[in-house]
């Protein structure tokens, strides 16, 4: 579904990303680990269009989509979660939601509005929270938000960084699961996370970015069994 051709993406003279290459499969859990500072938020804003590679290519469904600008990609299916929970904090959490239906211009209102009662069924606390003023939502009811948000443009490919920063464990607990039961329904999901185990325990093939670079690539097994990989991110001894 995605293919990722040697990347290079930089910030001036800086190189964040030096050459990155990989896919994410239709229908799984991809998942792309590293320290703080590797890329990782930076391949998923070149991927999704907001930052512009000097080098390499973006192909989303067999089309290269290198060029086009985010708004186009969030049309053809290709949507980001950035990290911080970003949600519109003067808006009201209705509100919220009927932005994310902004791509499909040709759906009618209607549509829109059927869509924000799915989000309501999936997400019962935004509908109990559905006239607030988002910035006065707690941390975890602004990432389903935004999740939510998200999924009002029907994706094809979700892109997630960083869901679980900031959250208390027992509302990660739920992302996760919600990360879980939208692949079961057929959205590919290109996870970017902090917390290794949690994610690798989704996921169905793992890339490793450090300083930029991709240096590793296969199943989570295969990660948790390489002794040096697991010590720095499992911490296993």
């Amino acid at each position: 579904m995605l293919e990722v051709e040697g990347l290079v993406t930089t910030y001036g003279m800086i190189e964040a990303l030096r050459g990155v290459t990989l896919t994410a499969r239709e229908g799984l859990v991809t998942c792309i680990l590293g320290p703080n500072g590797a890329g990782k938020t930076t391949l998923l804003y070149t991927i999704a269009g907001i930052l512009r590679p000097r080098q390499g290519s973006v192909r989303f469904q067999g089309q290269d989509v290198t060029a086009l600008t985010a708004d186009r990609l969030v049309r053809r299916g290709l949507t980001l979660v950035p990290e911080n929970r970003l949600v519109f904090p003067a808006m009201s959490v209705r509100e919220n939601l009927l932005a994310g239906a902004y791509s499909r211009v040709g759906d009618g209102r209607a549509a829109g509005l059927a869509d924000v009662e799915r989000m309501y069924e999936r997400f019962p606390i935004l509908k109990a929270r559905a006239g607030q003023l988002a910035g006065t939502l707690s941390g975890g009811e602004q990432q389903m938000l935004v999740v939510a948000r998200a999924l009002m443009g029907r994706p094809r490919l979700l892109m997630m960084d960083e869901p679980s920063l900031g959250l208390a464990p027992l509302v990660v607990e739920q992302i996760f699961e919600i990360i879980e039961t939208l692949n079961r329904e057929g959205i590919t999901v290109l996870l970017v996370e902090q917390n290794a185990r949690l994610a690798l325990a989704i996921a169905h093939h793992a890339y490793l970015l450090e300083q930029g670079r991709v240096t590793f690539s296969g199943s989570p097994d295969a990660f948790g069994a390489d002794e040096v990989i697991s010590r720095a991110y499992l911490g296993t001894r």
